[in-house]
């Protein structure tokens, strides 16, 4: 069977489950409010009321209109923190996150019902979108650009942040900024491969890659990911954010324009996880991945040379993991909507440095 065809048989798939797995969804705290939303950010959370304040604070500052947080079966209280906010709607998941293929079948549910003529951001609880600017340039703005170059995705990598410190000392409470516990990340050691069937560029490596997956990166979890679509029509996620259908939206192209990625900090490696790692339920409602995660792993010292520390935005674009630094340049008449200092931001950057286009870091490599 072809690429192309394994495609199609994947988009055809993930269309029935959608139509399947629909119905598990509950709807009762869909709120009015989501219909004048122009950008809208969907998740798949369970037990992450720690995780929530600062998260939603930091896409409410990058100009996120609405959230649409589907709940599957917590218990801490998160249901009873989201309820009362007025720009969120809190709807419900029964049933197997895992056999939903990991939350996709509910995203494509809710966001192909209730999200069209909308730019969707669909990210996990502990997962940052970071752009060259984000600092003073909302997400409208990134937007309004990316119709203006005829635009309909955004590509990213993702990027996991870590501490010197062991897993177990990376304690973040309620309402605090992760970078500031773990603030490091690798800034090169990543490699990719295109798959043209597709037109998806497959990313793998970072600190998990080099820790993990020592000598079989290709083992490892994918870093791709298309976390921001406009959607019109019918729009699938077919392999979690890391490929959609229609393929062309695989490759967030920017013809005749500067082009734009960005990157997500990823800040998996919490205190928080070895309590989800430890958990069999959790465990069997993940990827096989989760099985290379133990306590006895939690002393694993992650910095190594290529280690850097993550103050802004510039630092990902100097390390050539994003790019698009040129397209602080355009103007638009929403140009009065400047941004503060980004929550995740730690210093304000230099002059930034024209030019540069390489994909996944320093030390890029093919496959």
């Amino acid at each position: 069977m072809s690429a192309l065809t394994t495609s199609i048989s994947h988009y055809a798939k993930a269309r029935l489950r959608r139509s399947l797995k629909a119905g598990q969804v509950g709807y009762a705290g869909l709120r009015d409010s989501l219909k004048q939303a122009r950008h809208v950010l969907i998740c798949v959370i369970r037990d992450e009321g720690h995780r929530m304040a600062f998260f939603l604070q930091y896409y409410r500052d990058l100009g996120v209109e609405h959230f649409i947080c589907i709940d599957n079966g917590s218990s801490d209280g998160t249901a009873e923190l989201l309820s009362g906010m007025q720009d969120v709607s809190l709807l419900s998941a029964a049933g197997s996150y895992k056999a939903a293929r990991f939350g996709n079948d509910w995203i494509n549910a809710v966001m192909n019902r209730h999200c069209q003529e909308k730019w969707v951001l669909y990210v996990d609880a502990d997962e940052f979108l970071v752009y060259p600017h984000c600092d003073t340039r909302s997400i409208s703005q990134l937007t309004a650009y990316m119709e203006s170059v005829g635009a309909r995705s955004l590509r990213s990598v993702m990027i996991d942040m870590y501490s010197r410190n062991p897993v177990s000392e990376n304690i973040c409470k309620p309402g605090r900024n992760p970078l500031e516990i773990c603030s490091l990340f690798d800034r090169s050691g990543y490699e990719s491969h295109f798959d043209k069937n597709s037109r998806t560029i497959w990313i793998k490596g970072g600190v998990r890659g080099r820790v993990y997956f020592r000598g079989r990166i290709w083992d490892g979890p994918a870093l791709n990911k298309i976390p921001l679509i406009y959607v019109s029509g019918e729009r699938l996620y077919l392999k979690s954010s890391h490929q959609v259908w229609p393929l062309a939206l695989n490759l967030g192209e920017m013809r005749g324009a500067v082009g734009i990625t960005s990157a997500l900090l990823h800040f998996k490696f919490l205190s928080s996880f070895l309590n989800k790692v430890a958990d069999p339920a959790n465990r069997s409602e993940h990827t096989a991945e989760y099985t290379m995660y133990s306590s006895p792993e939690d002393a694993r010292n992650f910095v190594y040379t290529g280690t850097s520390t993550y103050h802004h935005w510039k630092d990902l674009s100097d390390s050539g993991l994003i790019q698009g630094e040129g397209w602080e340049l355009w103007r638009s008449a929403s140009d009065g909507d400047v941004r503060q200092q980004s929550l995740l931001s730690q210093e304000k950057a230099g002059t930034p440095a024209q030019g540069g286009t390489v994909i996944v870091g320093e030390a890029q490599a093919s496959r």
